[in-house]
């Protein structure tokens, strides 16, 4: 069944929802590969390396692009990028896309790269607040058939998440042993957006590789569950006992609302359903039975109405309702001498979201199923933090979804998770100035941060904050420094 409801074709989260010629020749440095075989007949083997100088991103640091083959005629891309600082010691921070059919590329070029593309798509900036500021970073283009890991013989695209895990598992060995063995022992960060949240999941719990984290940013782990979150999303009381409250229905209407509430015993009772079952017809079944409390927000899905991924502005045209970074970075990196550069063989369309990949892995029900249970074994089997960062203006991964998604979250430090308290947090500007950033729970491996002023891109609506929480993530092992915590529930990141 193709999903097509609310959150309508995304970038980020499941279809929905559910040139000019550079005149100047350019030399590329090969990266020596330690395992190279010389042999013609295994040449498909052989990852392709570029080295890239400062024209296409002049980003503070080395950067090297390339292609990875996990079998015959199927490739990935990736773009790595060393730290800004200290590179030889700085964490390793992976960064994938959702969609599913998103390149990676527009974390990349929008979000917590090193360089901005200009709105006229042809030419970049340096990003002040990039993850590289603290991390060796590296994008990569995943599943097979999205971005510059494009074959046109979609037989070869991965069709499901297990195909799509075996693929990212051989890519990362390759990457890791092969390609920057000297990545192998660092802090090793996993972060996905959107469908990462079905991505990154479910390829953890799978690795026999370690990491030290996941990061799960605006991240689709359970459908009902978000559709639960939409009514706490819209339909808070505005006053109490004849008090007014600086609460916003964001346009909706106590009719409408009523018309939420009604379907909302339903939804639930299929939600946990689904959660019990842990199948793809049940949890169809179970967005199918919320649909009614999708459609009333989907309505409002108009021109010069709801953004869904944006409660803070209006939407321009469905289904994306607005700039996302894709046209820009589409018209980038489709020109010819960008593609050269990088390593393409023969110059392809690019697409920052492949629909057809997105239209296929959508008719499956299994997608429908959450990956509640691989984060529950990620933090109890694993022994691996998990970071949940999330911005509270986003609708089709709303904050209070994800709030109910980890209160429900069956893991060993599911009691002591629930009565932790929320911290508020704040960053210190330059003229010392307090900035109210959200808010953030923590009990063991499991933390969670909501950020104030943030829609479904957190990355790119809050550059400072985030790149703050996760550098003291990444590099100290929680969201802020513990000295900078107040005994008034308050801390400083």
């Amino acid at each position: 069944m193709t999903v097509t409801t609310l959150f309508p074709a995304l970038c980020y989260v499941l279809s929905w929802w559910i040139g000019a010629v550079y005149s100047v020749p350019f030399e590329v440095e090969q990266k020596h590969l330690p395992h190279q075989d010389p042999l013609p007949s295994l040449l498909w083997h052989q990852p392709r390396v570029t080295r890239q100088d400062d024209r296409l991103c002049d980003a503070g640091s080395r950067q090297w692009t390339g292609f990875v083959p996990v079998n015959r005629n199927r490739e990935m891309f990736f773009w790595y990028f060393e730290s800004r600082n200290n590179p030889q010691t700085a964490p390793l921070l992976i960064w994938v896309n959702g969609g599913p059919g998103g390149s990676s590329l527009l974390g990349a070029f929008y979000e917590l790269g090193p360089c901005k593309i200009n709105e006229a798509g042809n030419s970049t900036t340096r990003n002040a607040f990039s993850g590289t500021n603290f991390a060796n970073v590296l994008f990569i283009d995943q599943p097979i058939g999205v971005g510059f890991s494009y074959t046109n013989d979609s037989n070869l695209w991965a069709h499901d998440l297990n195909e799509a895990e075996n693929d990212f598992d051989k890519f990362l060995d390759i990457f890791l042993d092969d390609v920057f063995p000297e990545l192998s022992n660092r802090s090793i960060h996993f972060a996905g957006e959107s469908f990462g949240g079905q991505y990154v999941p479910t390829y953890v719990s799978r690795m026999r590789r370690r990491l030290d984290s996941i990061i799960l940013v605006n991240a689709l782990v359970s459908f009902p569950k978000v559709v639960l979150g939409l009514y706490e999303h819209f339909c808070m009381p505005t006053s109490v006992q004849g008090v007014e409250l600086s609460v916003s229905r964001r346009g909706f209407n106590d009719t409408e609302c009523a018309e939420m509430a009604a379907g909302y015993p339903t939804c639930d009772h299929f939600s946990r359903l689904c959660d019990m079952a842990y199948d793809g017809k049940t949890c169809e079944a179970a967005y199918g039975a919320c649909k009614p409390v999708e459609d009333v927000v989907m309505n409002k899905v108009t021109p010069g109405g709801l953004n869904p991924y944006d409660d803070r502005v209006d939407c321009i045209e469905p289904p994306l309702c607005g700039r996302l970074g894709m046209e820009e970075i589409t018209k980038y990196l489709n020109q010819a001498h960008v593609q050269k550069q990088i390593g393409v063989e023969n110059q392809i369309d690019f697409k920052t979201v492949n629909m057809d990949l997105n239209e296929q892995w959508s008719k499956a029900s299994e997608l429908f199923v959450p990956t509640s249970r691989e984060v529950a074994a990620i933090l109890d089997k694993k022994h691996t933090r998990v970071l949940v960062i999330n911005g509270n203006n986003d609708i089709i991964v709303n904050t209070e979804g994800i709030k109910r998604i980890f209160d429900d979250l069956l893991w060993e430090g599911q009691a002591q998770y629930r009565v932790s308290p929320w911290i508020s947090l704040y960053f210190q500007e330059p003229l010392g100035n307090h900035i109210h950033v959200g808010m953030s729970k923590t009990s063991g491996n499991l933390s969670i941060v909501t950020v104030d002023e943030a829609g479904h891109i957190v990355p790119h609506d809050q550059p400072e904050a985030v790149m703050l929480v996760v550098k003291n993530w990444a590099m100290h092992g929680s969201v802020w420094p513990q000295e900078h915590r107040s005994p008034f529930e308050t801390a400083v990141i």
